[in-house]
């Protein structure tokens, strides 16, 4: 038996057909009318204040150089309301009194956290128009009908002469191959007779300027002018390239003018780049490591600690004389660079007038008092810091650095870091670091940091694809700039999510240090698992994000500040650096490590830690797939037969230098390998073998002069062997 409910006359029924059509519509035009009467009250009654800005282009983002010529105006309004807005909003443009563009945006924001029907704080909504306008308007309307209300008017400034211009040379040399380092970005560097071109852009906003003309000339020789016209019409963007004048001879700096005039020969705007010209560059081999002292023209920047006062010191006169810089030649166009302006920490060199290091060893703050971070950075005066050539032949490359970790006030607690660097003809090497420190002691070492010259914003040179994580089973990471919204950097909190979960699988660090070079930096650990601790945040200033990761004005070169968690203007005054990745205290794996009494830098007699790291390194473009081939001809020594010699049974192969130990023991010597993966570019250390070398036979193939290299101890070859192979020496002279 079935009952039925009664229903009320506002009850409606739905059964398993769903409603009926007319009940559907009824409550639809009901639901409409509802929201159109609370839209048109909330209008009538909505209060709200305004304001116009011009939203100005931040210096660190992008775009930068010559794209930022004739950027388009935007303009951010800021509606404060007691109530949620609920009307539409637009900016209109006007140009004499008349509108010429019109743009819809959405107001976001208000307090966080605040009320859907209270807000305290603004509105936002940004507009950007497409011509530059005399005013701009901002209009409100009820969604459904009403008419628009102006709310607020705003007075464009008299619209300005945009320029810009970039001077470059025809061809791209390494700064360090013309003797110079980290050349301040905005400045021009020529080398020998290299030839050039300045490249301008100019808009103009308010009129057009017929018969305009760009101009160039060196100040050492105004008379020698170059020009050409450039068509300027009103609101177009144009741009032209002049070649650069003659350089004048016997001059090692000059100052570049760029001008742009009108046809009365009236200047309507001016550059002025300094120059640097090297007319004699140093002879450098193509393998091998020479002192020279690195030319940087510009002055050292100080900040007084105690007022923040600026000044700056002469660069040539900053250090003993005695000191000079160290740089290392590598056939494939790499450059290592020792640089006293970076407290001798070393850095690979890039094409692009950029760097990258692989850190040093940085303890933790000793419980006894610091000023500052505790490492050799802070050695601005090359106290502690000093570096060494301890060979340099056809065969190998072998510097030594050796520093102390102190505080910024140059306190030492008697730690003893070494780091030895060798380097074969292939363009690879090895860094190894040998720390002594007290046994409690922890520390850092190792870091991905790039270099960058003054006057260069990291956005503006830094490869957005920063680091690759290569797996040495094949599997492949990718370290990008961070997303929009990434929480921003500070020394509580200071990196971010990205490295991916750990493996228990070494990897190769493939660094970019700059946006267009095609080289990077590489290092590889062969018994280390341990992924980065640390990928540091961005910075954000005003709002927006103007780094991808950790900036410091602070190192290299620049004196008397500290460790700083902002960015600053002294970017305009002297190099930076740009923190990427670091693995923290105590994360990676040594190759050996004891505790033995020993005397420590301070003379004090104490039980004392001594640990050894060992990591693969190089400069190359070579693919990925090559350098997977190098870690594991690194990680992976070939077995061996001998004839003519035997193993030295201390060590037969020391990974540090990359090296098979023998003692050769007949002027015929055969050695044949076995390898387990591809061996690439084997190194013997032959003690008690004759310097002279007569020939070697790779199978049945004797090689040529360029395909290995030999000084009288160390044998570098340039062979890839996957299978069984036999290498003959033959060796002339008697035996020492």
């Amino acid at each position: 038996m079935s009952h039925r409910k009664k229903l009320r006359p506002t009850e409606w029924v739905v059964n398993n057909r769903g409603p009926a059509p007319s009940t559907l519509l009824f409550v639809l035009l009901f639901s409409i009318q509802c929201q159109l009467g609370l839209a048109l009250s909330d209008c009538d009654d909505e209060k709200v204040t305004a304001q116009i800005r011009l939203d100005s282009q931040h210096p660190w983002r992008p775009p930068f150089g010559l794209e930022r010529v004739g950027q388009p105006l935007t303009a951010v309004v800021e509606v404060t309301a007691e109530e949620r807005p609920h009307r539409e909003y637009w900016l209109a443009a006007l140009v004499g009194g008349r509108e010429v563009e019109q743009q819809s945006f959405h107001l976001s924001g208000g307090s966080a956290g605040a009320s859907p029907s209270r807000s305290e704080a603004p509105y936002t909504g940004r507009a950007t128009f497409a011509i530059f306008p005399d005013e701009l308007a901002l209009f409100a309307k009820c969604r459904f009908q009403g008419e628009p209300t102006e709310i607020a008017r705003y007075r464009v400034p008299p619209a300005l002469f945009e320029a810009d211009a970039i001077a470059q040379p025809e061809s791209r040399i390494n700064p360090v191959d013309l003797g110079t380092v980290l050349v301040p970005n905005d400045w021009l560097l020529l080398g020998g007779r290299q030839k050039g071109s300045v490249d301008l852009a100019a808009i103009s906003r308010s009129a057009d300027v017929p018969a305009a003309r760009a101009l160039a000339w060196f100040e050492s020789a105004a008379g020698n002018r170059l020009t050409v016209g450039i068509k300027l019409e009103k609101n177009r963007k144009a741009q032209v390239r002049l070649p650069l004048p003659v350089v004048p001879a016997g001059r090692e700096r000059d100052v570049l003018h760029v001008s742009i005039t009108d046809s009365h020969g009236s200047e309507l705007w001016h550059k002025a780049i300094r120059t640097m010209l090297v007319e004699n560059p140093p002879q450098g081999s193509e393998f091998g490591a020479a002192e020279i002292k690195l030319r940087f023209d510009a002055p050292i920047s100080v900040r007084d600690p105690r007022t923040g006062a600026l000044s700056s010191i002469n660069y040539e006169g900053a250090w003993p004389a005695h000191l000079k810089d160290v740089v290392v030649h590598l056939p494939n166009g790499s450059r290592f660079v020792f640089w006293r302006g970076s407290c001798y920490i070393p850095f690979w060199a890039g094409k692009h007038n950029t760097g990258m290091s692989y850190e040093w060893a940085e303890t933790t703050p000793p419980a006894d008092g610091f000023t500052d971070s505790v490492e050799p950075l802070m050695d601005k005066e090359l106290r502690y810091s000093r570096v060494e050539i301890i060979e340099s032949t056809r065969s190998r490359v072998h510097v030594r650095w050796t520093y102390q970790a102190t505080d910024f006030m140059y306190k030492v607690w008697g730690d003893s870091p070494v780091e030895d660097y060798y380097f074969y003809p292939d363009g690879f090497g090895t860094r190894v670091l040998t720390l002594t420190s007290a046994p409690e002691a922890k520390y850092e070492v190792q870091e991905m940091i790039i270099l960058t010259p003054q006057a260069a914003f990291p956005f503006q040179v830094l490869h957005p694809k920063m680091v690759d994580i290569l797996f040495i089973d094949g599997q492949r990471r990718e370290i990008t700039f961070p997303p929009e919204g990434t929480p921003g950097s500070a020394p509580g909190s200071f990196s971010r999510q990205g490295v991916g979960e750990p493996r228990d699988v070494p990897a190769v660090y493939r660094v970019r240090l700059h946006r267009d070079d095609t080289q990077t930096a590489i290092s590889f650990n062969p018994i280390d698992t341990h992924l980065p601790k640390h990928l540091f945040s961005p910075f954000y200033d005003r709002g927006v994000m103007v780094t991808p990761a950790y900036w410091g004005s602070h190192w290299p070169l620049a004196r008397g500040n500290t460790t700083g968690w902002t960015i600053d203007d002294r970017i305009f005054l002297t190099p930076s650096h740009n923190s990427v990745l670091s693995w923290g205290l105590d994360n990676q794996t040594p190759l050996h490590a004891c505790t033995l009494q020993t005397i420590d830098t301070l003379g004090r007699s104490r039980w004392m830690t001594s640990r050894r790291y060992a990591w693969l390194i190089g400069m190359t473009d070579a693919p990925d797939s090559r350098l997977l081939q190098w870690a594991q001809s690194f990680k992976n020594p070939p077995s061996l037969e001998l004839k003519g010699a035997h193993l030295e049974p201390d060590a037969s192969y020391v990974s540090e230098r990359r090296a098979i130990r023998l003692i050769v023991t007949d002027p015929g010597v055969t050695i044949t390998l076995k390898p387990v993966v591809p061996c690439i570019n084997p190194v013997f250390e032959l003690r008690a073998a004759p310097r002279e070398l007569k020939s070697i036979k790779l199978g049945d193939r004797t090689l040529t002069s360029k395909e290995y290299a030999w000084d009288g101890r160390t044998l570098w070859l340039s062979a890839d062997m996957s299978d069984v192979t036999s290498v003959k020496l033959e060796f002339a002279g008697d035996q020492p």
